[in-house]
């Protein structure tokens, strides 16, 4: 059955197309290995053990683990090693070369990394056998390891061969290992591979050979040379090296490992060391290296410490080459996608070779693949070394040879495309650096130009660096030497070179030694010495000294021999100029003795004229030699010892006597030079002599001079390896002989008084600066020239002549050295000028100092385009770049110090010399930008810089150093520039930012605004803050004040990172950016500020200002603003402030920070702080805000104040803090308003004064034509809330409180008469004049703005004269607001539309107007009813539906129920709260009004606060709603609702205004309602009158019972009422004097004892109370007779007690009779009022307990309350807090509590743990236990009693003690609001003491309780306490007071 195939899908056609490419990523991660080893091989030996771990890293990829990863020879030995013998098949093998497809390239760049990888790790080890063999020498190449790592490195050659095999030059490094291997037949087989590659001779010609073919061939046939192989010399391939021969320049790079020995180059090896003849041991000599150098230093080494000997000496020389080493092939690397010029970069690598040292070209490995030769030569991959055609193998197909170069190239065009997009990302990143630096350089050579400055050296450069602007690869296209210089430093970092820039500038010592140091003689030719080859011919000297076995004269002779042939040709190294030194110096007698010896044999030799010729250069030579170490050793600062000077001299003199005869044997046809440097020596060595006058030293060089010119001309020859006469020609002649003549001139200079700055200034200015000095023309006195400063004498005053300058007048001796300078090095010159201005300075002259200072900036500068620096060779040129580059910091730092800080730097600087030294800084800015432009190249990566280099980054910093202070000393040239020529310049100050600011963008994009200390950004900072007339200076200002201190904000423009620290901002700086920052602040709106980074920026000056210092002025002004503060409001001085004439008397103030006050810093601070309390309004914020930011306001304006009091804006918005301030405490709650109405009035005035402050100070504020804008309408805003002010504090709540004083008076004079009077200080202003001044306000701001609704709507409110004006007024209002556009959420502006309805409603109800007119008045409003339509009313029963359907329709338009006025206002309308007998229909029409929108069903008010409703008005309404809504639950009798409508009022107390009367007055209209309700009728007379408190108690348990059964209280009204009662009272907590409900609460339960008590079962009363008194009767008769039998008698108690024991016993006994056996005492009858209301709260609580479980085990006897349960049952309030809001318990809450709540008044000190225990329920055995049973009741009833009292006391009832009294209370009392709370408790408490007193002084134990409990509570002595409770308990004993 054929498989299934589902018909919907279709076959994948392209599956060959899915590719693995895993592969790709392991050749991914094999290269990135190798280029991780490749870097750390080429970072030198030092890296070396890390680099051998990347390599093995790199060996251990999956890459090599592949099978086509094996070379063939691994492959050829696996197939011999396996079982089945069997030949490969071709078609297999031909399917092999099936790999998988090649996924961009990956399949051809595994042989290529395969082969990198083997050939640079073959590299890698052969380097480090290089590594020891410098180390340690050539003994290493016998150690095993080391021919272990040289058979690994031709083991990686082979196998890289195996994946390329057309690298010629590798196969001869193979052979060359193979050589040093011992293997020759490796060797020869590898160079004849190398040759051949796919060259058939037997097939075609063989084409020319490349480099490395031709190297191999050239050894190749060395070695068939050696082996004498002719048959192999024939072969065809051998043609090309057999018949031509290479060049000695090219053949001496043939050796491509030349460190290595090559025993192949003679058929046995030869051994260096040498042995001696006739078996006899000769002495060796170990020479440490293979060159001249070593050699003569063993020579010395072996003197110094043998001795010279005559016998044969044998040296022992390491491997000696027999070419200097060639440079080594560069180390291959996969080419970098990036890199577009790779191979071209490869390919010059390979071509300047030869330029480069090996160790150059061994620690730097060019990545580049190998060159196009190879490529093209490479054959297929079966080839192997030899031809194809001999091997007989089939040439491959030329197709794939075709594919394969094709894929290759292929390759190189997809990495030029790559790198092509790579140039364009690198032009995108240069882009900014590039526009930044065109726009710096234009801007200097405009500014230049406009300058006058002409200089073209300057302008070229300044072109070059303008069209290098528009480069890519800048620092490649730069011309000047010094950039060069620069840009090679940078590339090629060497740190010794940078040590000099980086070294500290030497002090430089002032003398004459100073002088002949800078005056020594230098080589001016430009031509470069080649360096003397130390290893030439060295071999054959060697051989030679074996062969001839010398001994040590010999070899010394002829090793000077040798090393002088190349004295005046090559140039030594400072080893080789040692070595010559000390060989001649320590076998001098020897070379002496021998050049005597050749002198007279010359003419025995072979070519007789040679030798002598010869003999004569070198005597010549060492005479020259000789000179030049006694020049040394005998200048001022050698130390050497005389003696060797001695020594040294006599050398000398024997050499100039053979070089003198040698000069006048010489033929006269012989070599002139020789005679000019013997001639040129011997004046030299006359110059050296002593005693010698310098007029004969310079009559010889004058003749030598004039014989150069004469016999000699042309003659000009160089000795670069002698240091006093390195050029001998007439220049050289010139610049001796100018020194000489000098030499008085230097030697007056630095020998005479260096104290005397004036000589010094005298000598040296003419010579440095003869334009800038003139002098009188003077006949010469004497034959010397006179000093320059004798030529600036005055002269004579009889003279007549005029001066002249002294380049008119000078001497020959002035011409003299103003020659020598010319030749002169620059740092002589830099030294002259640093003396004159030290000189300068010493007289103090900074201006002088300064120029100086210019002036040796401007000849540094020019000496980097002069001769003598661009003719030096690189080497040299380079150091002294550096050098030079430190005497220009130097100088730098110095100028900038003085251009900055100096304000006559500029005094003496002309024009000429200001366009000078402009010059000479720009050109030096062109030099110095070749940094940054390298910079950028490092940072896009178009090039590299050396990483973790500290050298390198310090070398870097100092450079940006040196840009940012010649760019700062640059400005202040152009500054003084443009100063001097304004005329020039349209806008001289915008110029100068905008050239600051170019500069700041070049440093800061470069990060090196942070350079120098940031000097150029504090710099620019100081003068950007001078300008004031730069246009947009913020945007200047912005970045640098970023830049130094972190500050945003200033500035339109973003700003950028500059890599810049912030510095602490210092107090002095911040002083500074004050005027600055405050216009802009003042510019900004306040809204915006308070959003912006400027802001921040404000707060971080202040904190660096700090706090404001106070002294007398300020204290003085501050304590009269708060006296004139807190003063009553004067009426006149209002209105005085209406015509400005009100001031306040304030001192001028000068302190440090008046400057800030001046630009109105503490103003802006303070409204920085005020707006952002006042950025959220009011009328908007859901919760009460901080006022920290209003008070903190509140004192900077009070700050501000101080040092400008008539600043009218300040006193303005101190007004709206205090404004503000009332606002906050009045807005949220009615606390303040009820309790702390003092602080309220206090604001009110304050506010009241500043306001006429300001009104006072702004007269003239706005009258001018330009005031609009912000100044307009703060005016208004003045106006306008000033007005709001004094209505609101004439209003409700405020009730014209700010406008009485009465509590402040004073005494006046009588008008007759000597008396005086008190009387308030002046008249209170009443509220007409209030409103008419407001109205005075109001009319000004409507000037103002005509079209704010709310001035013409408050205008209407305080109108009184006539109607006509109020209607007026609002309809202005209406109109202003119906004009108003529509606000998005719809709502509109209703406050006018209902205050003129609520207006003409209460006209027409006042009968005032007729309601006709009223109608007409409303309906041409905008939203009258019926769009406007006429309505007829003409009787005022029709004019109530009218009003009431005009307040319906605008109710409708107020959608978000704000208006709650019109809501009251309709209910109004329905019911009238003030009439008599109101209706209660109409009181039900209003509460369904109210109902709908006001109050809920559980009678929560929602009342809103408007927008336009000032604070604390709101708390106002809501006491007025709650009043109206009371009387309509009165009239209603709906007590279900007012008890819910309480629960509200007691929850949200602070919400209400005048709480504590309003909580009044709504309870006693609820108690009102609960009487009649219940029918309580008010109890006249106390109906417990006549009852006794026993019979009370037993009743009042009764009833306790009784209240338990739920059914029988359901029936009875009074306690219902009693309920709800005591209900009240727990609500009240306090609030109110509970004398009302007291008094309610009484009549109820004796309404309820009264009928109920007395029908309740049980027995008799009387019954109960004699058993009860029987039973205490036995109780203390027993209890007495134990006491009696207990009692010890005490035979001392005579002694204690003076009176006799049966005195005292009868004393006792007659003092208490009523305390017989069996008697009660008797208390008062009647019941007081504490125990009705104690009682009444138990019933309660016990109804809703519910009923009671029957008792078990307990007698029944005496179930009434014993009286010891104190204290009430009314809860406390949650918090124990009189006042604290609580909320009532529901009904059904109620009942499911298990237990009767406490008292309000309860607390901790009145429980106890008996409390709630009847005393009738103790068993009779706890009662017998007792000592005196009767003594606990007894305290417990009269601490009940007492505690009772207090109860009532704190309660603050009413009532009296006394039926009387209680007989005239009614329900109608209420406490008097003038009295406060506390007192009137306290009052009552007293009157209820007193009247227990009354009532304890009738039976002697009614004050016995208090005492009882006191000394209870004190813990005393339990025997003294128990006394005092006997005394207690017994009738009649009473205990006398301490005090009698």
């Amino acid at each position: 059955m054929p498989a299934f195939n589902a018909i919907n899908l279709e076959p994948e056609e392209n599956v060959d197309d899915e590719v693995d490419t895993t592969r790709e990523l392991h050749l991914e991660e094999a290269l990135k290995r190798f280029q991780a080893a490749l870097r750390l091989h080429a970072l030198g030996p030092r890296h070396y053990a890390e680099a051998e771990d990347a390599y093995q890293a790199l060996f251990d990829s999956d890459i090599f683990k592949y099978p086509d990863a094996a070379t063939e020879f691994d492959r050829a030995e696996r197939q011999s090693d396996s079982q089945n013998h069997l030949p490969l098949d071709p078609l297999f093998a031909q399917s092999l070369e099936a790999a998988q497809p090649d996924v961009d390239g990956g399949v051809s760049s595994l042989p290529q990394t395969l082969y990198i990888s083997h050939k640079n790790h073959g590299q890698f080890l052969l380097d480090g056998i290089r590594h020891e063999a410098r180390s340690d020498g050539q003994a290493v190449f016998a150690r095993n390891d080391i021919l272990q790592r040289a058979a690994k490195a031709l083991h990686d050659f082979s196998a890289a061969l195996d994946y390329d095999p057309a690298d010629a030059e590798l196969w001869r490094r193979a052979a060359r290992v193979a050589a040093f291997l011992g293997s020759t037949r490796t060797s020869r087989y590898c160079l004849e591979a190398a040759i051949e590659l796919d060259d058939d001779p037997a097939v075609d010609e063989v084409e020319p050979p490349s480099l490395a073919e031709g190297f191999a061939g050239e050894e190749l046939k060395d070695q068939l040379k050696v082996l004498d192989d002719q048959v192999a010399m024939s072969h065809p391939i051998m043609a090309p090296y057999t018949q031509r021969s290479m060049p000695d320049y090219l053949k001496k790079y043939s050796d491509p490992v030349p460190f290595l020995p090559n025993p192949t180059k003679t058929l046995a090896t030869p051994s260096m060391l040498l042995p001696a003849k006739d078996g006899v041991a000769a002495p060796v000599l170990q020479v440490q290296g293979p060159t001249w150098a070593e050699l003569g230093m063993a020579l010395v080494h072996a003197v110094a410490v043998d001795g010279v000997s005559a016998g044969a000496v044998i040296f022992q020389l390491p491997e000696i080459p027999d070419t200097p080493e060639p440079v080594e092939q560069q180390l291959v690397a996969r080419p970098k996608s990036a890199a577009l010029d790779g191979a071209d970069k490869a390919g010059a690598a390979k071509d300047d070779a030869a330029n480069v040292s090996q160790d150059e070209a061994v620690a730097s490995p060019a990545e580049a693949p190998a060159d196009n030769a190879k490529t093209e030569r490479s054959g297929s991959v079966m080839s192997r070394k030899r031809s194809q055609s001999a091997a007989g193998i089939q040439d491959a197909e030329t197709e794939e040879v075709v594919e394969k170069r094709s894929k290759r190239t292929r390759r190189r065009e997809t990495a030029a495309e790559e790198s092509l997009d790579t140039q364009t990302h690198y032009a995108a990143q240069l882009e900014p650096f590039q526009a930044a630096d065109k726009t710096l350089f234009q801007t200097t050579r405009n500014m230049a130009e406009n300058l006058g400055i002409t200089d073209k050296r300057m302008l070229d450069s300044v072109a070059e660096m303008v069209e290098l602007s528009a480069l890519e690869h800048r620092t490649a296209k730069l011309t000047q030497a010094p950039m060069i210089d620069l840009r090679d430093s940078l590339v090629k970092f060497d740190e010794e070179t940078a040590r000099v820039l980086l070294t500290k500038p030497e002090t430089a010592a002032i003398g004459f030694s100073s002088f002949l140091e800078h005056a020594k003689p230098g080589s001016q030719l430009k031509t470069e010495t080649p360096q003397f080859d130390e290893t030439k011919n060295l071999k054959a000297f060697a051989q030679r000294v074996a062969d001839e076995e010398m001994g040590i004269p010999d070899i010394a002779f002829e090793w000077v021999k040798n090393v002088t042939r190349y004295y005046a040709g090559t140039k030594w190294s400072d080893q080789m100029k040692t070595a010559v030194v000390q060989v001649i110096s320590h076998l001098d007698e020897d070379i002496y003795h021998r050049v005597e010896y050749e002198l007279q044999h010359w003419q025995s030799a072979r070519n007789p004229e040679e030798t002598r010729h010869s003999l004569d250069r070198m005597i010549q030579t060492l005479f020259e030699l000789h000179l030049d170490v006694y020049e040394r050793i005998t200048n001022p600062n050698s130390a050497v010892d005389f003696g060797i000077r001695v020594e040294t001299k006599g050398r000398l003199g024997r050499w100039f006597s053979l070089a003198s005869r040698m000069s006048r044997d010489r033929p006269a046809e012989s070599d002139k030079s020789l005679s000019v440097r013997f001639l040129w020596a011997a004046v030299f060595s006359v110059t050296l002599t002593e005693g010698v006058s310098r007029e004969h030293v310079l009559q010889c060089w004058q003749s030598l001079r004039d014989n150069l010119a004469t016999d000699f001309v042309g003659v000009t020859i160089g000795l670069p390896n002698n240091a006093i006469m390195p050029e001998i020609s007439i220049f050289a002649a010139d610049r001796e002989i100018s020194k000489l003549t000098t030499m008085d001139f230097f030697l007056g200079l630095f020998q005479d008084d260096l104290s005397d700055p004036v000589g010094v200034i005298d000598s040296l200015e003419p010579v440095l600066n003869p334009s800038a000095v003139c002098a009188a023309e003077q006949e010469p006195q004497t034959p010397s020239s006179p000093t320059p400063s004798a030529q600036l004498r005055s002269p004579p005053p009889d003279s007549d002549q005029e001066p002249l300058p002294i380049t008119e007048t000078a001497s020959q001796g002035l011409r003299d050295l103003w020659k020598f300078l010319l030749g002169a090095s620059t740092e002589l010159r830099l030294f002259l000028w640093t003396r004159l201005g030290e000189a300068y300075k010493a007289i103090e002259y900074p201006t002088k100092v300064f120029s100086c200072y210019l002036k040796g900036i401007e000849m540094v500068v020019a000496d980097f385009e002069r001769d003598p620096y661009i003719g030096m060779p690189v080497e040299e040129r380079r150091p002294l770049f550096f050098k030079m580059l430190k005497f220009i910091d130097d100088l730098l730092v110095k100028s900038l110090s003085l251009a900055l800080n100096e304000s006559t730097a500029f005094d003496i600087i002309d024009d000429e010399h200001l366009k000078s030294s402009i010059a000479a800084l720009v050109r030096l800015s062109c030099i110095l930008h070749t940094s940054p432009m390298f910079e950028d190249e490092v940072r896009v990566g178009m090039g590299s810089a050396p990483s973790g280099n500290a050298t390198f980054s310090s070398f870097f910093n100092r450079l940006r150093e040196l840009q940012a202070r010649n760019w700062s000393l640059l400005y202040t040239l152009l500054k003084t520039g443009v100063h001097q020529n304004k005329s020039i310049f349209t806008a001289p100050e915008t110029d100068l930012a905008d050239y600051l600011a170019a500069v700041h963008q070049v440093l800061g994009l470069r990060k090196c605004c942070k350079a120098s200390n940031k000097i150029f950004l504090k710099m620019m900072r100081v003068e950007l803050l001078k300008q004031n007339l730069v246009d947009n200076w913020e945007d200047y200002l912005g970045q640098v004040l970023y830049d130094l201190y972190g500050l945003k904000g200033i500035g339109a423009w973003e700003v950028q990172d500059h890599g810049c620290a912030p510095e602490k901002l210092e107090r002095r700086n911040t002083m500074a950016l004050v005027e600055k920052v405050a216009v802009l602040a003042n510019n900004m709106p306040m809204k915006d500020l308070l959003k912006s980074d400027l802001k921040t920026t404000i707060e971080t000056m202040q904190q660096a200002i700090g706090q404001t210092k106070s002294n007398q002025q300020t204290i003085h002004n501050l304590r009269n603003f708060t006296e004139y503060l807190r003063r009553p409001i004067h009426p006149l001085k209002l209105y005085q402030a209406l015509k400005g004439n009100v001031t306040i008397d304030a001192v001028a103030v000068t302190t440090p920070d008046s400057i800030l006050a001046h630009h109105q810093w503490f103003f802006l601070l303070g409204m920085i702080a005020f707006c952002k309390f006042k950025g959220v309004d009011l009328n908007r914020r859901q919760t009460p805000g901080a006022t920290d930011d209003l008070r903190i306001g509140a004192t900077f304006l009070r700050q501000q104040l101080q040092f400008t009091p008539d600043q009218w804006d300040a006193w303005f918005r101190l007004a709206e803090c205090f404004d503000y301030e009332l606002d906050e405490s009045v807005l949220w709650s009615a606390d303040k308003m009820n309790k702390e109405r003092a602080e309220l009035v206090k604001y009110q005035r304050n506010a009241i004064h500043c306001y006429a402050l300001a009104l006072s100070n702004s007269r003239n504020v706005g009258a001018g034509p330009n005031s609009e804008g912000e100044a307009l309408e703060a005016i208004h805003e003045l106006y306008h809330k000033f007005a709001m002010r004094m209505y609101a504090s004439s209003r409700e709540p405020f009730d014209m409180e700010p406008f009485k004083h009465s509590d402040q008076e004073r005494f006046f004079i009588q008008n007759m008469g000597a008396g005086t009077f008190k009387r308030k200080i002046h008249e209170e202003m009443e509220d007409y004049k209030v409103w008419k001044y407001a109205a005075t306000l109001f009319k000004k701001a409507m000037t103002i703005k005509p079209k704010e609704w709310k001035n013409s709507y408050m205008l209407a409110k305080q109108t009184r004269p006539t109607l006509e004006k109020v209607i007026a007024a609002l309809e202005d209002s209406i109109k202003i607001v119906a004009a108003l556009p529509k606000p998005r959420s719809g709502e509109q502006i209703l406050e006018p539309h209902y205050k003129i309805v609520s207006v003409v409603h209460k006209l027409v109800t006042r009968k005032d107007l007729e309601p006709q007119a009223g109608a007409d008045i409303l309906q041409r409003q905008p939203l009258a009813i019926r769009k406007g339509a006429p309505v007829e009313v003409k009787e005022v029963a029709e004019w109530e539906p009218f009003v009431t359907e005009t307040l319906q329709h605008l109710k409708e338009k107020d959608k978000s129920n704000w208006q709650h006025r019109i809501i009251m206002r309709h209910a109004r309308i329905l019911f009238d709260d003030q009439a008599e007998n109101p209706d209660p229909i109409e009181a039900l029409a209003a509460f369904t009004v109210l109902q709908k929108s006001m109050f809920t069903k559980t009678m929560v008010m929602n009342v809103w606060k408007c927008d336009a409703e000032r604070p604390g008005r709101h708390h106002v309404y809501t006491e007025q709603y709650i009043r109206f809504m009371v009387k309509i639950l009165v009239v209603l009798k709906d007590r279900t609702n007012f008890e819910a409508l309480l629960r509200r009022i007691r929850k949200k107390g602070a919400d209400f205004y005048h709480f504590n009367d309003l909580w009044q007055s709504c309870c006693v209209a609820y108690l009102r309602l609960i009487r009649a309700h219940f029918k309580i009728e008010h109890v006249l007379e106390d109906g417990f009158k006549n009852i006794s408190p026993e019979e009370f108690e037993i009743i009042a348990e009764r009833i306790n019972e009784w209240s338990g059964d739920a059914t029988a209280t359901a029936s009875t009204s009074a306690f219902g009422a009693l309920k709800e009662a005591i209900e009240l009272k727990k609500l009240s907590s306090g609030v109110m004097k509970a004398g009302a409900i007291d008094d309610l609460i009484t009549d109820c339960y004796t309404a309820l004892y009264q009928e109920i008590g007395t029908s309740l079962p049980g027995a008799a009363p009387s019954t109960l109370i004699q058993e009860r008194a029987d039973a205490k009767v036995r109780d203390g008769e027993k209890q007495a007779a134990e006491e009696a039998a207990e009692k010890p008698t005490n035979p001392f108690s005579s002694i204690l007690n003076p009176q006799s024991v049966e005195t005292s016993g009868t004393e006792a006994g007659g003092a208490a009779p009523p305390a017989q056996e069996g008697t009660v005492r008797q208390r008062r009858a009647g019941v007081r009022r504490p125990d009705i209301l104690r009682k009444a709260e138990q019933a309660v609580a016990r109804a809703i307990e519910g009923p009671a479980k029957p008792p078990s085990g307990k007698s029944l006897r005496g179930s009434v309350s014993s009286g010891k349960t104190r204290g009430s049952n009314t809860p406390v309030a949650e918090d124990g807090k009189e006042g604290d809001d609580v909320e009532m318990k529901d009904e059904a809450d109620e009942g499911e509590e298990s237990s009767a709540p406490g008292s309000v008044h309860d607390d901790a000190d009145d429980e106890s743990d008996l409390s709630d225990v009847p005393a009738s329920e103790l068993l009779d055995e706890e009662e017998a236990e007792l000592m005196f049973p009767g003594l606990r009741r007894s305290v417990d009833d009269t601490a009940e009693d007492e505690n009772a009292d207090e109860e009532s006391g704190e309660e603050g009832g009413d009532e009296e003690d006394g039926e009387e009294d209680e007989a005239e209370e009614n329900d109608e009392d209420v406490p008097n609001d003038d009295e406060p709370e506390g007192e009137s408790e306290g009052g009552e408490d007293e009157e209820m003491e007193d009247a227990e007193d009354g009532e304890g002084e009738e039976d002697g134990l009614e004050d016995q309780p208090d005492d009882v409990d006191e000394e209870v509570a004190s813990e005393d002595d339990p025997e003294e306490v128990i006394a005092d409770a006997i005394e207690a308990a017994l009738p009649g004993q009473r205990r006398a007071s301490p005090s009698g």
